[in-house]
């Protein structure tokens, strides 16, 4: 497989990813998708009550965690049981998720009437007797009870959490309800607790060194949308396997100027493929038509697009003012139109059929990807398959000035991905899997993950260092018309990507596990 990382977000943006052997992740629910705290009087034969028997949290007071009955139709349930994770209800049981440090809270929902010391004991004891790991631990609970089908549990781990984790199962296996039936084989959670990465401005001489997030779990993120650098597409884990599943993602944007987090209850995509319906946020993303009730965050800057035919891949031009797309039938596997869309205006101009070759497809499970548009204000690259059981590329360039296709053929393996980074000129290119060039001629090989400070020919990159007391990454800068490579700054704690650069070059935001702070 000739994938690089960079292949690998670019996937993220349109496909549902799990906790796919990735180091480690979330943010307070938006209100939009907080439930509903409306206080509901109980059914009928349930009396509400705050009483609860289980162990007290170390330190904390009952002002501390209020809570009021959530509204939930127990008629309608399959399961014994539902186990809520109270800080983003859309994540229950049965899952594997990840959760923030400290105490979490939880919601139980029962189908039946339970006896609450049964619950209360099952649920400790189950805890207990999880030995799947060393990094499984058993929290301290504490249990109140709204009535007899709605439990409250918070759990507080007392173990340090180091960058591999700790993990502790929720589960009521072995409970009675009311009328005596003990519960067996209910759905379960397990709740992962990973330290969360934050998001970090740091002088290229390094001395200065400003924290620009206070994030309470695990993200995942792709480098900045916008060359202001500004917007953050983050994505979070649903279920969390470490394994090459497929689970879906859960999305928001961060303004790291405003510092503030917009959830967001649909699918975020960098690279659209989906119905001829769907939204474009010139931010840099694209989400499909929403389903009838789901309310998205309403910001300036989104437009509503509608065309004839189904949009195989769908990506903006340099300057945020064009959409470039691959269109055909939702059956059609090869050879599509070109349409280019102004948003402004709403003008339209098809090539039809100009692009040659059959839809790309996931090396991980064989699913059908986006078609990738990558322009870079003089001509749009366009990569395509040659044959539908292959990986090679066909790929095609757009020129803006001739409005004319013609094949590329990049200078990479020949099932490897083309994809690259340019320097803003265009005299140079890294690619991932050929490393830099200018034009046809290489000048050297892959370094690692990067960025090109703005109007220059230098590229900045983190690299790991091992020594004996560990490893480290160092940020090192990669001038490309010397052909020389310097250190800029040694031994930063490893885990950080690159998330961009400050279009004056004295700025380089990082995404880091770890402090960042220069030590005293």
């Amino acid at each position: 497989m000739f994938r690089s990382k960079g292949f690998v977000w670019l996937l993220l943006g349109t496909l549902l990813l799990s906790g796919c052997s990735l180091p480690t992740e979330g943010s307070p629910v938006s209100q939009d998708q907080a439930p509903p705290q409306a206080g509901l009087p109980p059914s009928a034969g349930e009396k509400p009550t705050d009483e609860g028997s289980g162990a007290s949290v170390p330190g904390a007071s009952a002002n501390e965690w209020q809570i009021q009955e959530i509204p939930f139709d127990y008629a309608a349930m399959k399961d014994a049981v539902v186990i809520r994770l109270d800080e983003e209800p859309r994540l229950q049981s049965p899952i594997r998720t990840v959760v923030g440090m400290g105490p979490q809270t939880f919601t139980l929902f029962f189908r039946e009437a339970m006896d609450r010391k049964s619950v209360e004991e099952a649920i400790v004891a189950q805890a207990k007797e999880e030995n799947n790991g060393d990094w499984f631990v058993h929290p301290d609970f504490e249990f109140r009870w709204v009535h007899d089908k709605q439990l409250h549990l918070r759990a507080t781990p007392q173990e340090k959490v180091t960058g591999m984790g700790i993990e502790y199962r929720l589960a009521v296996n072995g409970a009675r309800t009311k009328s005596g039936q003990v519960l067996a084989k209910s759905p379960d959670l397990f709740a992962l607790v990973l330290p969360p990465n934050q998001v970090w401005r740091m002088s290229l001489d390094g001395q200065v060194r400003e924290k620009l997030s206070q994030f309470p779990i695990h993200y995942l993120s792709e480098p900045f949308l916008d060359e202001e650098q500004r917007y953050l597409f983050l994505r979070r884990y649903t279920h969390y396997c470490e394994c090459d599943g497929l689970h879906p993602l859960l999305y928001a944007i961060y303004d790291v100027q405003e510092k503030t987090m917009t959830h967001y209850p649909v699918e975020l995509m960098t690279t659209y493929r989906g119905e001829g319906r769907f939204y474009v946020d010139r931010r840099g993303f694209f989400y499909a038509e929403p389903d009838k009730g789901v309310k998205v965050p309403e910001v300036e800057g989104v437009s509503r697009i509608e065309i004839d035919g189904y949009v195989h891949g769908a990506s903006f031009s340099r300057d945020r003012s064009k959409l470039l797309m691959a269109v055909g039938t939702e059956e059609q596997k090869q050879d599509f139109d070109l349409l280019i869309v102004q948003l402004e205006s709403g003008q339209q101009r098809r090539f039809a059929g100009v692009l040659k070759g059959t839809v790309p497809t996931s090396e991980m499970d064989g699913a059908v990807i986006p078609i990738d548009l990558q322009d870079d204000g003089k001509q749009v690259i366009i990569r395509m398959r040659k044959h539908e059981e292959s990986f090679e590329e066909l790929v095609h360039r757009f020129d803006w000035g001739t409005k004319t296709i013609s094949l590329w053929n990049p200078p990479v393996v020949k099932q490897g991905w083309s994809g690259y980074l340019q320097t803003d000129d265009g005299m140079y290119q890294m690619f991932w899997n050929g490393g830099f060039y200018k034009g046809t001629t290489h000048v050297a090989d892959f370094m690692g993950e990067g960025v090109w400070l703005p109007s220059s020919h230098r590229f900045l990159f983190a690299k790991y260092k091992d020594s004996e007391h560990g490893s480290f990454m160092n940020l090192n800068v990669f001038d490309a018309d010397r052909n020389k490579t310097e250190t800029l700054l040694e031994d930063l704690q490893p885990g950080l990507d690159i998330l961009g650069v400050s279009r004056d070059s004295k700025w380089v935001y990082l995404l880091s596990l770890y402090d960042l702070q220069k030590p005293e």
